[in-house]
């Protein structure tokens, strides 16, 4: 394609034009002509004119800049202009003069067009969608009064959700089916963003299998017939199948078997057997396939060297055939869901209209396709079209790079052939195909204008810069890969530049490239280190250089907000910002990531959740792990391991949800605020101005979210659904300060941006964003023709390298325009980072990537370059040649690895700094504390901490089984840590003891609410049944078995009265009784003790404590023997927590029961590691495993009831 260079004030106004312009040639200033030529040439008043760019800011800024030429122009011709320099208004007027039209007759017109501005036709592309559709309703065929729908989200879900109720969890698909989307992670939620997707994609091609409509029904039987024929032979003779195999270690591969390898696919055996439904846990591939095949006949018998009788055992070939008929079924399961997502992707766009078009709703997207659907009406399209054309004869597109097929469609019927439009854009600077642009369709559309235009004069940067990006670009010939995009060179425009000097004596370049080690390659850990580091010390540098005098703009010293560090997400970001922090520097970060993207939005989530629901302890404890509770890690180990301690947390979250529900969601997260001290915890951090302000954000969006989400549960869910999806402008995240501050700024939210100096450390990282690693579920690309697609096949090479190529070279040619904009950004001096890295031990994507494209990759094809290996020395010598060939311009150097020096930068005076008012005391005086808060982590004074109970024993314990000897399904399988106890506390929560025929709804309820962290639900259910019915059926101390209990309380929640409970006084107390002293976290304590009991329960008159254990102490009966339990309850502190249930269920019967006796009345004290508990598991005593029994003397428990009261013990 032949670019000309533009000239703004003589190109013809007729026809449809294109004029690429390039980062910083003045593009807004060239819109501004055709602007004012279109008034002033064709007398067209100002609501005549359509101007469409793409965001609201972007909306904004060309208002004002047009606004702002008008009134220049008016005071030209009036004889008071300003003496800018910009000659602007002189070569708009010397044009007219020359094509005869009179300057009264423009200022008249002018006048006219500054009264009449706020009716300018300057919009959105959805703007200018609603407003054609609002001014012409009858000819669009649309509804006099439509709702305007800003998040469309709530009905694509909704939407989703009654598709699989109707054509999934109906019966209506295949259960096989079901149960193979269920294993791909398909849910209401992913349809509902593969409905997202489709809909941002309207014109897609979509490609299925050719197969798939003569497809038929999976037929699971044979391959479930298989399956229980080896899952019985496995649970009948595992240990006899370990045997074989161990014993005949020598005469098979040593490189395929091994004690490890044997180990592993035990394991793996036992996954798949756990659950007894056929498709619960089936060998899907991978290593886990590997490690399975390691028993089957096939491999067993293939890697043999001499034959021996156990060889020959069923299993080995059960085991084959389960795997073989697995394979054998996976395609047809895999074609059954494609149908299921094509039925989906056919028909709920349509269902989803109609949906809106019933409610009288429209979303911003509905409203462009409405009107190019309208537009497309036999009946009535041309007529609108008209229409259209008669009330906007003329039009402007600004930031054409970014339309799609649609936008671009819509413009082609009102304009094409007919009329005058401009489309105005630089295809260099394409990226946003995340929102659905769509680079290829500005392509196809340039070649069908009547001419294209170049601005060719650079604006922004100076001449060295503009020298050293002509370098760069101009490398390779097909710097960014695609065909019909080049790159033009551009020269120094005329706008002058502010002065930049930098008078330490340090050689910089315009373009200052740092080489990372060649020699010996970094890691891509330690590259990303040293580039921040270096580049942390060069902004240093800088800014004391300017302090110094010595580092000046136009004049003044250079400043932190002069300064910006592109990146391309909040990681790098945050990574940059804690260096700079570390020498002194301050920064902001600005982004064009959504706020719901951020942590913050996680935290606010996960505060929210356990807000609505205090009592579902494993929410609590996610929400007190977030910054918003100001919990340090000891802090909040302490508060995990104490379920009393927890309960006081639930209580203050009880407080929130009636605030939350009285007065509404934003006076409660400020209350949350309060009470944390959230501001200045938060300030006192180095992010602390970027976190608050993502929480007041956050706090606004949610209160103002609450009028369309009436309730707690149904702001929730619209903040889960905007956490996964929010995407509009009032989502981005908002600058946090305007202080003097190094500007930290993703390379997307710095596009249209410019700055005296950029730093650019992390573009030689070549790990692409998009590609076909990132798309799993249909594989997006373009065609030969330039159609974009989305492709379903199953395919297979040739062809699926060639797809996955276009995916590649796609997503390396966007790498390149962000490239593009990054480096073009800077006004006087640029820092770019280059050279090899290694990544897993390669230096290939290093190597291949675009970075190194544009210096090293002319005479290559791209793919050739995306595929080939490339020897290191080649490509350092192509960036040191473009470095000597180009100076001053450019200038390579080693990448310094030296830390930076520390800048005392000024500080803010004290005259403008608000003073905090200091917190209000409280006096010492009642409390409400905690078995843990009295017990400070409930330790011995002897014995070091224990971290997480369940933890420590998982860790720290001998074990003298293995899992090997333990057979699959049993709980000693189950996963471990705080998640597992929730689980398992739940189901005893639950269930009732001597009632089973209930049980499978009660365990599938306790699963659903306190979900394990890492297992299949289904396979977790059935341990858990399997456990509780060992547990209650299992002989307990004096002739307990829980099955046949009757009365008893679940979670008894008591508070203990301590007038003056002396430290000192308890310790001598249990120290006389003979039990393990506490180092106790205060002297005194007045107030409550406030817990929960498991359960208390009724057994022949008497009653018991009984606390749920879910620790994992081992593989065998004798881990879960008295010393072992003994160890574990000393070294946990947990004598202390029973010593006071006991006190507490004394006092509460002495209050109740008339006639109460303690030794008659009390039974004593069970904690069941439920683990090791089940019938068969009986000691060399007699006694069950994983049973602790203790009952406390009467006169331990008289003497604390004394002590709490702050008496003498008797």
């Amino acid at each position: 394609m032949s670019l000309q260079p533009l000239d703004v004030f003589r190109v013809p106004l007729t026809g449809v034009r294109l004029v690429e312009a390039s980062a910083g040639t003045g593009k807004t200033w060239n819109i501004c002509g055709l602007y004012l030529r279109l008034l002033l040439e064709e007398g067209l008043d100002v609501d005549n004119v359509l101007v469409v760019t793409f965001t609201n800011a972007a909306t904004a800024e060309l208002k004002e800049r047009i606004r702002g030429r008008l009134a220049e122009v008016l005071q030209v011709m009036q004889g008071r202009g300003p003496q800018s320099g910009d000659p602007f208004a002189h070569d708009l007027l010397r044009a007219l003069d020359q094509r005869g039209i009179e300057r009264a007759a423009s200022a008249q017109r002018i006048e006219s067009a500054i009264r009449q501005f706020d009716e300018a036709s300057i919009f959105t592309i959805h703007g200018f969608a609603k407003r054609a559709l609002d001014d012409a309703p009858l000819a669009a065929a649309v509804p006099l009064r439509q709702d305007l729908l800003e998040d469309d989200s709530e009905l694509r879900q909704e939407a989703a959700n009654d598709f699989w109720r109707r054509d999934i969890a109906s019966g209506n698909t295949p259960a096989a089916v079901v149960r193979w989307m269920a294993l791909q992670g398909d849910s209401p939620a992913r349809l509902a963003e593969l409905l997202r997707r489709h809909s941002g994609k309207p014109t897609a091609h979509v490609l299925w299998p050719e197969s798939l409509d003569g497809a038929p029904v999976p037929d699971a039987s044979v391959y479930a017939a298989a399956f229980g024929r080896a899952r019985d032979l496995w649970l009948a003779e595992r240990g006899e199948v370990i045997r074989c195999v161990a014993g005949s270690m020598e005469s098979l591969s040593a490189v395929s078997y091994s004690e490890a390898s044997l180990e592993q696919a035990v394991l793996q055996w036992d996954t798949v057997f756990a659950s007894a439904d056929p498709l619960g846990r089936p060998a899907s591939g991978g290593k886990g396939l590997e490690k399975l095949k390691l028993l089957t006949a096939g491999s067993y018998r293939a890697k043999a060297k001499a034959k021996k009788s156990c060889l020959q055992h069923a299993f080995f070939d059960a085991a084959q055939e389960v795997l073989d008929e697995w394979q054998a079924l996976q395609p047809a399961l895999a074609l059954g869901r494609l149908q299921v997502l094509r039925r989906f992707v056919e028909t709920v766009p349509a269902e989803l209209r109609e949906r809106k078009r019933r409610r009288r709703l429209v979303a911003f997207d509905d409203m462009l396709a409405n009107l190019d659907q309208r537009l497309r009406d036999p009946q009535g399209g041309d007529a609108l079209a008209q229409a259209l054309h008669e009330r906007f004869p003329a039009a402007l597109i600004d930031e054409f790079q970014d339309t799609d097929p649609l936008q671009f469609s819509v413009f082609d019927r009102v304009y094409g052939g007919r009329g005058r439009l401009f489309l105005v854009g630089d295809p260099k600077q394409a990226i946003y195909s995340f929102r659905n642009a769509d680079l290829h369709t500005y392509l196809a559309a340039a070649r069908g204008t009547d001419e294209q235009y170049s601005l060719a004069e650079n604006q922004r940067s100076t001449g060295p810069l503009i020298d050293a990006m002509n370098a760069l670009f101009g490398a390779n010939p097909r710097a960014f890969m695609l065909d019909g995009l080049g790159y033009e060179p551009v020269r120094l425009g005329a706008k002058p530049r502010p002065v930049f000097e930098d008078r330490t004596g340090e050689q910089r370049a315009a373009l200052h490239l740092w080489q990372l080690p060649a020699a010996e390659p970094k890691t891509k850990g330690e590259a990303q280190r040293l580039a921040t580091q270096a580049s942390a010390a060069e902004i240093a540098r800088l800014l004391a250089a300017g302090q110094a005098g010595e580092a000046t703009l136009q004049g003044r010293p250079i400043e932190a907000r002069d300064i910006a560090v592109l990146v391309r997400s909040h990681r790098e970001g945050s990574e940059m910002r804690a260096a700079l922090a570390a020498l002194g520097v301050g920064s902001v970060e600005l982004a064009q990531a959504s706020v719901f993207g951020t942590p913050d939005a996680e935290e606010i989530e996960r505060l929210l959740a356990a807000v609505l629901e205090p009592a579902r302890e494993g929410l609590l404890r996610a929400a007190l792990a977030t910054e918003l509770l100001g919990l340090d890690a000891s802090d909040l180990e302490a508060v995990t391991a104490d379920e009393v301690r927890v309960s006081e947390f639930a209580q203050l979250f009880r407080g929130w949800r009636r605030l939350w529900v009285e007065q509404g969601v934003g006076p409660m997260l400020r209350e949350v605020a309060a009470s944390q001290s959230l501001a200045g915890r938060m300030l006192a951090r180095g992010d602390g101005e970027r976190r608050l302000t993502n929480f007041r954000h956050l706090s606004e969006a949610l209160h103002e979210a609450a009028g369309a989400h009436p309730g707690p549960e149904a702001l929730l869910r619209w903040l889960r659904r905007q956490r996964s999806e929010g995407r509009g402008e009032s989502a981005q995240v908002r600058l946090e300060s305007d202080r003097n501050l190094v500007q930290i700024v993703t390379i997307h939210k710095s596009k249209g941006l410019e700055y005296p100096v950029v730093f650019c450390p992390y573009l030689w990282n070549g790990r692409l964003l998009g590609g076909p690693a990132r798309q799993p579920l249909g594989r997006e690309y373009h065609d030969d023709g330039g159609r974009f697609v989305i492709d379903y096949r199953e395919l297979e090479d040739p062809e699926l390298a060639q797809v996955k190529s276009r995916m590649d070279l796609e997503a390396a040619a966007e790498r390149l325009r962000l490239l593009y904009v990054a480096l073009t950004r800077a006004v006087h001096r640029c820092y770019m980072v280059v050279g090899p890295y290694l990544m897993n031990k390669s230096a290939s994507e290093s190597h291949c990537n675009p970075l190194n494209w544009l210096a090293a990759g002319a005479g290559l094809a791209p793919l050739e370059w995306r595929q080939r290996k490339h020897e290191p020395q080649a490509i350092v010598h192509a960036w040191s040649a473009l470095a000597a060939n180009h100076p001053p311009a450019i200038r390579l150097e080693p990448l310094p690895e030296t830390a930076g020096t520390p800048v005392a930068l000024p500080r803010l005076a004290p005259e403008s700094i608000e003073a905090l008012a200091p917190p209000a005391r409280i006096p010492w005086g009642w409390q409400l504390a905690s078995y843990s808060s009295l017990a400070q982590g409930a330790r011995v004074t002897d014995e070091a901490p224990a971290a997480d109970h369940d933890a420590r024993a998982d860790d720290t314990t001998p074990m003298r089984a293995t899992a090997r000897d333990v057979e699959p399904g049993d709980i000693l399988h189950f996963e471990r840590g705080a998640r597992a106890g929730e689980t398992m506390h739940a189901v005893f929560e639950r269930i009732e003891f001597g009632d089973t025929s209930t049980w499978p709804k009660r365990i599938e309820e306790a699963v659903r609410a306190r979900p394990p962290a890492a297992m299949d639900a289904g396979v977790a259910a059935t341990m858990l049944s399997r456990m509780a019915r060992d547990v209650m059926a299992t002989p307990l101390p004096g002739g307990i078995v829980l099955s046949g209990v009757r009365r008893r309380l679940v979670e008894l929640e008591f508070a203990l009265t301590a007038s003056s409970l002396s430290a000192s006084k308890l310790q001598a107390v249990l120290r006389e009784h003979g039990y393990p002293a506490i180092a106790i976290g205060q002297p005194v304590l007045r107030g409550y003790l406030r817990g929960f009991i498991d359960l208390v329960f009724e057994h022949q008159g008497r009653m018991h404590v009984l606390d749920w254990k879910s620790s994992h102490l081992g593989w065998a009966p004798a881990d879960y023997g008295p010393e072992p339990l003994a160890r574990h309850m000393r070294e946990a502190g947990y004598h202390l927590q029973y010593l006071l249930y006991t006190v507490a269920v004394h006092r509460w019967l002495r209050a109740r029961k008339a006639g109460y006796d303690y030794e008659r009345h009390f039974g004593g004290v069970l904690y069941l590691f439920v683990r090791g508990v089940r019938p068969g598991w009986v000691l060399e005593d007699g006694t069950p495993a994983g049973v602790f029994h203790d009952r406390p003397p009467k006169a331990l428990v008289d003497a604390l009831d004394a002590v709490l009261d702050g008496k003498e013990a008797a």
